[in-house]
């Protein structure tokens, strides 16, 4: 009988606890020896409870012990972390750089990439210093190493042939992936997928982009015969471009359908810029691109490269994700002055797809706009990484001087049928859930029962985590930068 150990101290939203509920359940059913570890307060934090609110701690774990019970889940296999002092009397060095951070290593295991994950995630700013977000940096590297303790002790104790994580990239969960990968643990990351469904990913993050275009090719070939496969896959761009949200956050909805700005200008060779949030995936070691180090300055070198060339004008679509983002990507954006650049802003109501058509070809640096206007029958620069990266659907430029040359050029589209097993595999992939039904927040369903915000147990939890209550004020004024009060006690993140 294999033996499982599964990990995942996430339990403050239906459908994260659900999936995970939904898991369990599964591996139960295959007739697998499943352990889990849970966080029972112990973590000084975690990406859904930044501040350690104790109420929201206390009905996050009444919530697993309802998982639990409706999952069949012995109680003798539930593991609880333990604080260790050795965490606390760690050395934390200073980091005068985001890199010195994402390589920070303890005990042999990297520790700093999901620290760094966290902050960056926490605060949507990837100048990660100890001068900078130094009390920030402590916690989240003494959570870290306090995990990776635990989890030096779990391995011993269960000796599990296989290890589930949900997500895998915070520092709660990241050092637990690293040391299975020194110890030669195969594991699977959990995460939700298309709609309703859940995604397992074999011995890697949810990131990962040889991971998804695996998925994606044999998605798209598992379904050659006797399938609907291309107008599924025509279907997810179509509710994309018009804004539906059946498949994801849209961000055109605040956008006035085929509005261009003022200040196009017809009589030029437009070359629109989609650029994406910088530190949406900053932490991920497979995105990093050795072209640049940011967007920005990939940005100012193509439009510096064509400063003398009238007939070329730049159209730099800021992505509406930042528009209430204050950090060093957006003041460097805001600063920007040049005669072949216009910037449109991220709140501009101006069309992005409109864009797209009237100009003559896009640059992109991750974001899924540069398959759609593939899609869309406009050619597309890929400069830096994506998922749909390999499938052929975008011109990828290896170097700055190729980027230039297809910048110049009069490019053919690439025909559209390149982009639809990505549009297949947005719609599709995952996997449908047996026991768990998410019908949102408030109505979701788990082996039949309704799935609450809290259970009788949490009185037990707020009690015994009342212990607590100096640590939350703390991350509470750290976090809001603002007083404590009793009347936020909502705030959960």
């Amino acid at each position: 009988m294999k033996k499982i150990l599964f990990y995942s101290p996430t339990g403050l939203t239906s459908k994260q606890y659900g999936i995970g509920g939904e898991v369990m359940k599964t591996l139960i059913e295959e007739g697998k020896d499943l352990h889990f570890v849970r966080c029972d307060g112990i973590l000084k934090n975690c990406y859904f409870n930044r501040v350690h609110n104790v109420p929201g701690c206390a009905m996050c774990q009444s919530r697993q012990d309802n998982i639990f019970k409706l999952a069949g889940l012995s109680n003798e296999n539930i593991y609880a972390l333990q604080q260790y002092t050795e965490s606390e009397a760690a050395n934390i060095p200073t980091f005068n750089s985001l890199n010195e951070l994402l390589t920070f290593s303890y005990k042999g295991v990297n520790v700093g990439r999901g620290a760094a994950s966290s902050i960056i995630s926490y605060f949507r700013d990837y100048e990660l210093t100890t001068a900078k977000f130094g009390s920030w940096i402590d916690i989240e590297l003494k959570k870290a190493i306090n995990v990776l303790l635990n989890f030096e002790v779990f391995f011993e104790k269960v000796k599990p042939d296989v290890l589930y994580l949900f997500n895998g990239r915070f520092a709660e969960v990241f050092p637990v992936m690293e040391l299975a990968k020194l110890k030669g643990i195969p594991f699977y990351t959990v995460e939700a997928g298309s709609r309703k469904n859940y995604e397992l990913f074999e011995n890697g993050l949810p990131h990962s982009i040889s991971l998804r275009h695996k998925n994606i090719i044999s998605g798209w070939e598992e379904k050659r015969d006797g399938s609907q496969r291309e107008e599924i896959a025509k279907n997810w761009f179509i509710k994309k471009r018009f804004g539906d949200e059946e498949f994801g956050r849209s961000h055109v909805q605040n956008q006035q359908r085929a509005l261009l700005p003022a200040q196009f200008d017809h009589n030029k060779r437009n070359i629109l810029i989609l650029n994406s949030s910088e530190d949406e995936v900053k932490a991920i070691q497979e995105w990093a691109f050795p072209l640049y180090e940011n967007q920005n300055e990939a940005i100012r070198q193509i439009v510096r490269a064509f400063a003398e060339d009238d007939s070329i004008r730049f159209v730099l679509r800021v992505h509406p994700n930042l528009g209430k983002v204050k950090n060093r990507q957006v003041e460097e954006i805001r600063q920007m002055n040049y005669s072949n650049l216009l910037v449109i802003n991220p709140n501009d109501p101006a069309d992005t797809y409109s864009l797209i058509e009237n100009c003559e070809k896009t640059l992109v640096f991750s974001s899924t706009t540069g398959i759609e206007a593939t899609f869309w029958g406009k050619p597309a620069i890929l400069y830096g990484n994506s998922f749909y990266r390999d499938l052929g659907a975008t011109y990828t430029p290896q170097s700055f001087e190729e980027l230039v040359g297809l910048v110049k050029a009069r490019l053919d589209p690439i025909p559209k049928e390149k982009t639809y097993p990505y549009g297949y595999y947005m719609s599709t992939y995952g996997i449908q859930p047996k026991f768990f039904k998410f019908d949102g927040l408030e109505s979701s369903y788990f082996m039949g029962k309704k799935l609450k915000k809290a259970y009788p147990s949490a009185i037990k939890y707020l009690f015994r985590y009342a212990k607590y209550l100096k640590l939350w004020k703390k991350l509470f004024s750290l976090y809001y930068n603002e007083p404590f009060s009793v009347l936020h006690w909502k705030k959960l993140k």
